[in-house]
């Protein structure tokens, strides 16, 4: 049984074997002994019961003969709530198993029992080393018991059950597996995920339907992310195969990681009596008898999947938090000038900017935007918005990079869901500046000079109110006033209030609720909260301005320049309609914001004096905020008008109307205080802010799929649509992508890097939006392999689709055929590409793979039984003749035909030829020892398996003008006095795999020239070489590379060749190809294909492929009776018994057609 964990994990069952029969289903292969009545010399002294249900016999044991109690094995069957996997075959295996948390094997990441690389990649192969793990077998392993076993006579079944304890353990067989790792290992362990495994009475091969000589054990994986361990666990005195009537005693216990790390267990080098009875014996240190414990990891490594997996199940759903949370703001404009949103410092990235909302929700969360460029990139919502919120990073990064799997990023999603601008209301802005400048919610803006201290705003609904008053100065000895301080009180559930005033130093002394908070003004930019002050309703921060946002609504921001305050002030949208004061009625109509305590107005053409009128009506008296009273010399204070300054000094006005560009506050601001420089600094941020947070200043909005699927190197267009005013799409151009103005996208794959690419539209207002799109590429054989739902991921939008292989075909892209040689021969038996496994060792009978003694004395296979260099064995019971027969055969002698097999050819091979100039006297032998090190460091990474094939490396020394034949090793010339020049000529085989052409034919150049050619002119280290310029010729095309492959292996006619992308050159049968028609049925013979052609309905199909139809004769009979008695019917009917028409009729007429239909056969 094989398992694989982390990637997938499956188990199999040919014998109890662990590295691929132990995890993955359940069966395992292997003799017992017969059973013998165990020793006792006290028959009164019993063992405990088996932990939970043990289900083999009960086992008496002497005292003095065992000094340890046996293992229980834990709770399984049925009653121990596990699920059952068995397949009545010699060999099979289970369903893949894949704990999202990973499982470290060895110095894997992830790991197996067996760990199969890919889904599609699962053997199981019934004998197992004869030597033991070497820790560079091929997959990573674990072999509870591996040797052979045979389910397929009904005797044995295995059980399965999985545990996932990512929060907690409560079931007692992790809490004991926990217990057991602490006690023997020594190691503090809690479980994150658990595998139970149980091999129950499984018999070894070959087995018969009344066997009980069988074996019952238990395979626990268990990991917490970073360790993993595996319990194995033997039946006491349920472990009785017959290991004396074995072909092979070379079962294995023990784990091997597949580079390196292994352990054999140290019963696998004694004898058979003992290591076939591992439930007898202990491990040195163990007080218990039929246990073993490995730890399959060799070093820890960071777990992102377990971080990822256990942050998602300790997270609510967002329904419960997320609850009043706005949506980003369309563009980084509107987000830097909205008072709600805030710079926050967390992106790696630095040409993202990341902002956030200032203040929590009433649920304590929060919303994270992230802009590019001045662009949405996305926004995610947020739970814990306070301090420490780079925890929501932390999780973010886990789950959306560092896995790299984006059904992790997709969980993530759904606890944090994703938020973009759809809905964003952009806060309308009222404020004043300069001396002091006013401009309303409605944005009407106009000059008030009072001094004192003023209702700004005054603003309420059914559950809340809002007051802002501000207080206003001489400015120095002018007969004007400028803002100095500023207070404002929100009442909800509790009363708040926040005064702002001027410091001496232009700095901003801040009272919340009259206690002194300290912080002071500070230019640039700051982190979110870390100049902060944040209490239930209110948060103050720090940064270019100092602002209060009061229940992450209203927002109110001071800045100071020059010895002046200046105010911006922003009301959610439930404010409408209920505002007053010098800020306005907020009703989008600017006429009646001229609105007086009493309720009357004046108009906004009104005079300078009328509207200083206006504004003293709104004068605070008794009722003011602020903590120190008004001095009382503000009573007697009269400002001086921009109408008076214009009489005073024309000239001066018209050239400060020229400075000002027409602006009135300017104009007064400059004759007042002879300075422009606040107030144009001040009106273009009024002017900035109106601009990005008005109705107009939003992007176009992009619809279309943000995911995009391709084959291969197909060609994929699709058409995108940008919504907005003057809105069209920015190009992009590169070898893979082209993005048209007009929204067509074509992505041709040339490669699988990595990507990463942004669909940007902009609008007429040069305002952009980003779309992110998210590739993914599949590189499988064939398109209905590709599982575009399970993917991979690398640090970018570019994905990789796996494959679903079909058909027998495997490998990572479902390139490799049926290989009969992939499970494996018994010890000593010869593997043909072909035709499989050879015939047993002599004394042995059986398919090759599966060898054991035979009862069947004389008999033999009947010459000629199997056709075609079929394997002919005898069954070791029946003795009935059976054939094993290579890919390309699917009938039971070898005849037929139809499988599809890879061609074998005498195939062309790819050259290099280099020069090395030699420094020194060197030999041909030294310079080809330095080339051929060079390759295999070259290509060692890439070939892990001898799929290629380096015929010589072989050096030549020739004069630089002159190249000597390949074959001839000619006397070195000399060239300049100091050294030889020699050839190289390096030659790689072609063979039928696309992956091995792709290399030679692409990859192999710049391979060869960037590892040689980087060694230009320098001296190699520790020889007397220098390399010199690579010469490669011209590699061998796919077409050319045709004439090289007979699909004529076997003498049978028709077979076609095809190139199936990393697959390569495959031989099919036309039968595969749709070559009978109407449902015809296809044999391949040796002549060819051949067709069986059927009937079906009225039809008789003929011809070679059955592609003729015609109408069978007992249809045309049937027809035409039918049709001669509804004739029959008519003409009686007219012959006078018309009048006596009635239901009887319609029976007769039905009977008639009835008759007709059961001749043609249609009923």
């Amino acid at each position: 049984m094989a398992t694989t964990a982390g990637n997938p994990m499956a188990t199999t069952s040919t014998a109890p074997v662990s590295p691929a029969k132990q995890t993955e289903s359940v069966s395992t292969p292997g003799t017992t002994a017969p059973e013998k009545p165990p020793a006792t010399t006290n028959p009164t002294t019993t063992l405990p019961p088996a932990f939970g249900t043990q289900r083999g016999p009960s086992t008496k044991l002497s005292t003095s003969t065992h000094t340890t109690t046996a293992a229980s094995l834990y709770p399984f069957g049925v009653e121990g709530g596990d699920q059952e996997y068995v397949q009545r075959m010699v060999d099979f295996n289970s369903p893949l198993f894949k704990p999202e948390i990973g499982f470290p094997l060895g110095s894997l990441y992830n790991g197996q029992i067996i760990f199969p690389p890919t889904d599609n990649y699962i053997p199981s192969n019934p004998n197992p080393p004869p030597r033991g793990f070497s820790g560079r077998e091929s997959l990573p392993m674990v072999a509870a018991f591996w040797d052979d076993a045979d389910f397929s006579k009904g005797v044995g079944t295995t059980w399965y059950q999985e545990y996932s304890t990512l929060s907690s353990t409560q079931d007692f067989v992790v809490q004991d597996v926990e217990a057991k790792i602490e006690k023997y290992l020594k190691i503090p362990y809690v479980a994150k995920w658990t595998l139970k495994v149980t091999w129950e009475k499984a018999p070894a091969y070959p087995s018969r339907r009344d066997d009980t000589q069988t074996n019952t054990y238990q395979a626990v994986l268990t990991t917490d992310g970073n360790h993993s361990f595996a319990l194995l666990l033997y039946q006491d005195g349920g472990m009785r195969w017959d290991y004396t009537k074995l072909a092979a005693a070379n079962v294995l216990i023990g784990f091997s990681s597949g580079n390196g790390y292994a352990q054999n267990n140290e019963l696998t080098q004694k004898p058979p009596a003992a290591k076939y009875r591992p439930d007898q014996h202990s491990r040195s240190g163990y007080d218990v008898r039929g246990l073993w414990i490995y730890r399959l990891d060799s070093r820890p490594r960071v777990n992102y999947r377990l971080r990822c997996l256990a942050w998602l199940d300790t997270e609510p759903a967002p329904a419960t938090w997320n609850s009043q949370l706005p949506p980003c703001p369309c563009s980084r404009p509107q987000a830097e000038l909205d008072p709600r949103y805030h710079w926050s410092r967390g992106s790696a990235d630095t040409s993202v900017r990341m902002l956030r909302t200032v203040s929590p929700s009433p649920a304590g969360a929060g919303v994270r935007c992230l802009y590019q460029g001045g662009s949405l990139l996305e926004g995610w919502q947020e739970r814990a918005w306070s301090l420490p919120f780079h925890r929501e990073l932390e999780a973010f990064d886990w789950c959306c990079r560092r896995v790299g799997k984006p059904l992790f990023c997709a969980r993530f999603a759904e606890k944090r869901p994703r938020v973009g601008c759809e809905g964003y209301m952009p806060p309308t802005p009222a404020g004043a500046f300069g001396d002091p400048h006013i401009t309303t919610l409605d944005g009407l803006t106009y000059t008030f000079n009072g001094l004192g201290d003023f209702v700004l705003l005054l603003a309420s609904d059914a559950h809340t109110s809002f007051v802002l008053h501000g207080r206003t100065a001489q400015t120095g000895t002018a007969q004007a006033t400028n803002f100095v301080a500023f207070a404002a009180r929100y009442i909800s559930n509790t009363t708040t209030t926040v005064e702002w005033t001027l410091g001496s130093q232009d700095d901003i002394q801040v009272l919340l609720n009259n206690e002194t908070i300290q912080f002071s003004y500070s230019e640039g930019e700051q982190d979110l909260l870390l100049n902060a002050k944040c209490i239930p309703g209110v948060l103050l921060t720090n940064a270019s301005s100092v602002t209060a946002v009061f229940d992450g609504t209203i927002a109110v921001s001071i800045s100071a320049t020059s010895r002046i305050l200046s105010v911006v002030c922003s009301l959610p949208d439930w404010y409408r309609n209920s505002t007053r004061g010098l800020l306005g009625v907020w009703d989008h109509d600017p006429a009646d914001d001229f609105q007086m305590p009493n309720g009357t107005s004046i108009p906004v053409n009104s005079s300078e004096e009328e509207i200083y009128s206006y504004g003293m009506t709104w004068a605070v008296g008794n009722q003011s905020l602020f903590a120190q009273p008004l001095d009382s010399a503000a009573l007697n204070f009269t400002p001086v008008f921009l109408s008076r300054l214009r009489q005073e000094n024309e000239s001066q006005y018209q050239l400060a109307a020229s400075q000002c560009h027409g602006s009135k506050e300017c104009i007064y601001d400059s004759l007042r205080t002879q300075s422009q420089g606040v107030t144009r600094a001040h009106s273009k941020l009024v002017t900035v802010c109106w601009a990005a947070l008005s109705s107009d200043a939003f992007p176009p909005v992009i619809t279309g799929d943000t995911s995009i699927t391709a084959f291969r190197t197909e060609k994929v267009r699709k058409q995108y649509h940008a919504v907005g005013v003057g809105a069209r799409f920015v190009p992009h151009l590169s070898p893979e992508l082209n993005i048209s103005e007009n929204g067509t996208l074509i992505w041709e794959p040339h490669g699988v890097a990595p990507f990463t690419i942004n669909l940007e539209a902009v609008g007429s207002n040069n305002i952009s939006a980003l779309l992110q799109l998210r590739f993914t590429l599949c590189r499988c054989s064939r398109s209905q392999e590709c599982d575009y739902s399970n993917t991979s991921v690398s640090p970018s939008p570019s994905q990789l689709a796996a494959c679903r292989c079909e058909s027998g075909y495997s490998g990572p892209l479902c390139q490799d055929p049926p290989d009969p040689c992939s499970q494996g021969c018994f010890p000593g038996v010869g593997c043909d590409p072909f035709s499989g496994c050879g015939p047993c060792p002599a004394g042995l009978t059986g398919d090759g793979q599966h060898c054991c003694g035979s009862a069947c004395g004389s008999h033999s296979c009947p010459e000629g039984y199997c056709s075609n260099g079929g394997r002919c064995h005898l069954h070791p019971i029946t003795c009935t003749p059976t054939c094993t027969c290579p890919p390309a055969f699917t009938d039971q002698r070898c005849l037929v035909a139809g499988g599809d097999f890879w061609p074998l050819a005498n195939l062309p091979r790819r050259s290099i030829q280099m020069r090395i100039k030699t420094l020194q006297n060197a030999t041909a032998e030294e310079v080809n020892s330095t080339a051929v090190g060079t390759f295999r460091l070259l290509f060692h990474p890439f070939f892990t398996t001898p799929k290629w094939e380096q015929r010589h490396s072989e050096a030549q020394s020739v004069c630089e003008a002159a190249a000597a034949p390949p074959a001839a090793l000619s006397f070195p010339c000399r060239t300049d006095g100091d050294g030889f020049i020699f050839v190289v000529v390096s030659e790689f085989a072609y063979n039928s795999h696309g992956i091995v052409i792709h290399f030679l034919n692409e990859e192999l150049p710049p391979a060869i020239t960037g590892a040689f050619n980087g060694r230009r002119g320098r001296r190699e280290a520790g020889t007397g070489l220098l390399f010199q310029p690579v010469f490669l010729p011209s590699a061998v095309t796919v077409d050319e590379l045709r004439d090289y492959f007979p699909c004529s292996l076997y003498g049978y006619k028709g077979y076609q060749l095809h190139y199936m992308g990393t697959m390569g050159f495959v031989c099919i049968s036309p039968c595969k190809m749709g070559y009978c028609q109407h449902g015809g049925q296809c044999q391949h013979l040796p002549e060819g294909p051949m067709c069986s052609c059927l009937p079906f309905s009225i039809y008789s199909p003929a011809g070679a492929q059955c592609e003729w139809l015609a109408i069978s004769l007992a249809a045309f009979l049937g027809i035409l009776l039918g049709a001669l008695a509804l004739l029959c019917l008519l003409t009686w009917l007219q012959a006078g018994f018309l009048f006596n028409f009635n239901l009887n009729t319609t029976s007769m007429l039905s009977t008639a057609i009835h008759m007709g239909l059961e001749r043609a056969g249609l009923e």
